[in-house]
């Protein structure tokens, strides 16, 4: 791509073709504010705070939209300009109620920030009376049209991001407001909950139920992690304060997802209601549970593992970190045969084939999903598939759970008709192919012939991949247990299926009470995804680092300490 110079405030500064000024100054370290703009979503113009003079004529222009040419020459505080942005500013602070100090973005707000930065410390124009309503339809967070600026990133967002195309304008001029579908309420209409719109949001037009007023940003901590959602990994940032996470937000930087995340990963891990486990527990003759000491309930898994004459059976949750897992795996003594999976299964792969990631899918021409789950499940994925649409590719659905995505798709088909999607895939370029586990084998072998097709196999659960390497089998391939011992290490997980254990002793290790956890001999309390450190392997094979966002309470006993204290007495 060509570069040449441009002069921004008499600066000489190298551009490139297709840049824009905007791009250009911030490429070059150059401050030019900005309102509608975001880095992530297409250049808009409409705010009009990003504007600079142009010579030779001293037009003003945004620069967020204005493209480089050589030698041009602009200014980013002139007289002129900068009396244009306190134009703009205070027109913005008159059309609705920006009362500052009673807004829940208050000293996070862009708009805000944007006054102070130009002076402006009281209103030249009058407050408006009309008040606009707030829409608190949605469950985890709501929106205030009379904070709304009308920058329409939430709109762009909602397009370009999610691709769900949920969000519009309705109405016009002074009366302009953000709607959903064909103004429904938003939880009535097509949301998906993700959240992008709320994290695009540069004022507080768009607010958290959660994390409201609980901490400007400069106070909370800011933690890159990874999500424990689903298989596909998502880069995640957690806000935390005063040891409580508060917030989770999509990581822009995360090469897996770009930021994007969906319901599962950024809103639901914060209302969990389940009663967490908060000391070790031992089960009496009488039934009922007794607290005990963390040294008491380890020298007791040691006792029993170290007697187990009829074997130990290993019963894991996919919301396990590979470290968990190798722990466990490698002092408990549970061999091949009873490793057990409890909420995961693979999916098989296809020798050869070239394993695709997120991007793939948006640039495909035609998609071929077979036997995947795309609704609540992997709905970042799902996501990706709708921008690949978008942007015209062909979508095939073959005995997959993806009633969202039936009306994008060219064909809907059972399963007994893949051979149909094989053929139109079999025409294309470079189709990619999405295939969830349990697809049978005359359906792999028929996914196995697309040789110029790439793959993305995407297993039920989370750390399902790592688990499936050690050996872990799905649960329900098991048949009549034998084991002396049963040991469970549920995680954090909240929805498994119902299991019962015949073994001598059964010993449950989870953050949660559960009728399992109740059934048991020995409970142990176990730390949640936020609190433990290590790495997931995602559907790709990728192996990413989860970083602890808070501190674990003092009774969370790790897989990582029961493991230690069982090979001491090995």
């Amino acid at each position: 791509m060509a570069s040449f110079a441009i002069y921004i405030n008499g600066q000489e500064v190298q551009a490139e073709e297709g840049q824009t000024v905007l791009r250009a100054a911030q490429a070059a370290g150059i401050h030019i504010p900005t309102l509608c703009h975001h880095p992530m979503l297409s250049s808009f113009g409409g705010c009009r705070m990003c504007l600079v003079e142009v010579e030779p004529r001293g037009q003003l222009h945004p620069a967020c939209t204005f493209p480089v040419a050589p030698g041009l020459r602009v200014h980013t505080h002139s007289e002129k300009v900068l009396k244009a942005r306190e134009f703009v500013l205070q027109w913005l602070f008159s059309e609705r109620g920006h009362y500052c100090m009673y807004c829940a973005a208050s000293g996070e707000c862009e708009l805000q920030k944007l006054a102070y930065e130009h002076g402006i410390d009281h209103w030249l124009y009058g407050r408006p009376d009309e008040r606009y309503p707030i829409d608190a339809s949605r469950k985890y967070f709501l929106m205030d049209h009379n904070r709304c600026v009308l920058c329409r990133r939430c709109v762009r967002a909602c397009a370009e991001i999610s691709a769900v195309h949920t969000l519009g304008v309705g109405e016009r001029g002074a009366r302009s407001i953000i709607v959903a579908d064909l103004d429904v309420p938003f939880g009535e209409s097509t949301c998906i909950s993700c959240g992008t719109c709320l994290q695009v949001c540069p004022v507080g037009a768009l607010i958290d139920r959660r994390s409201a007023y609980m901490g400007r940003d400069e106070l909370l901590g800011a933690t890159r992690s990874i999500c424990f959602g689903c298989s596909i990994g998502c880069g995640i940032v957690g806000r935390t304060r005063s040891q409580k996470l508060l917030r989770i937000e999509g990581d822009w930087d995360a090469p897996v997802n770009r930021g994007l995340l969906c319901s599962r990963g950024r809103l639901e891990p914060l209302y969990v209601a389940a009663m967490r486990i908060s000391a070790p527990m031992k089960k009496q003759v009488n039934g009922e549970f007794s607290r005990c000491s963390e040294a008491e309930a380890l020298a007791l898994v040691q006792e029993q593992i170290a007697s187990a004459s009829g074997g130990v059976g290993l019963y894991v949750s996919s919301r396990s970190s590979n470290e968990e897992l190798e722990a466990l795996v490698d002092s408990l003594g549970a061999r091949p045969g009873s490793l057990w999976l409890l909420d995961g299964r693979p999916a098989a792969p296809i020798e050869g084939a070239r394993i695709g990631t997120l991007a793939d899918v948006q640039e495909a021409r035609l998609i071929l999903a077979v036997g995947a789950s795309l609704d609540d499940e992997n709905e970042v994925l799902a996501c990706y598939m709708r921008r690949a649409v978008d942007k015209g590719a062909a979508l095939y659905l073959v005995g997959c759970r993806a009633a969202k995505l039936e009306r994008l798709a060219a064909a809907v088909l059972p399963m007994g008709e893949l051979a149909e999607a094989i053929a139109a895939a079999a025409s294309a370029a470079a189709p990619v192919v999405v295939y969830g586990p349990g697809i049978g084998r005359q359906a792999h072998a028929l996914l196995a012939g697309l040789r110029q097709a790439t793959f993305l196999p995407i297993p039920e659960g989370v750390n399902t991949v790592a688990a499936s390497s050690m050996g872990f089998r799905p649960v329900e391939e098991r048949g009549a247990a034998t084991e002396s011992v049963a040991y469970f290490y549920l995680a954090d997980a909240t929805a498994l299926p119902t299991l019962t254990s015949r073994a001598r002793f059964t010993i449950v290790h989870a953050a949660y009470w559960s009728d399992l956890a109740r059934s048991a001999d020995l409970v142990l309390p176990a730390p949640l995804w936020s609190e433990k450190e290590g790495h997931l392997t995602n559907f790709a094979g990728q192996v990413q680092e989860v970083r602890q966002l808070v501190e674990p309470p003092g009774f969370a006993i790790t897989a990582q300490r029961v493991s230690a204290s069982v090979r001491v007495g090995v």
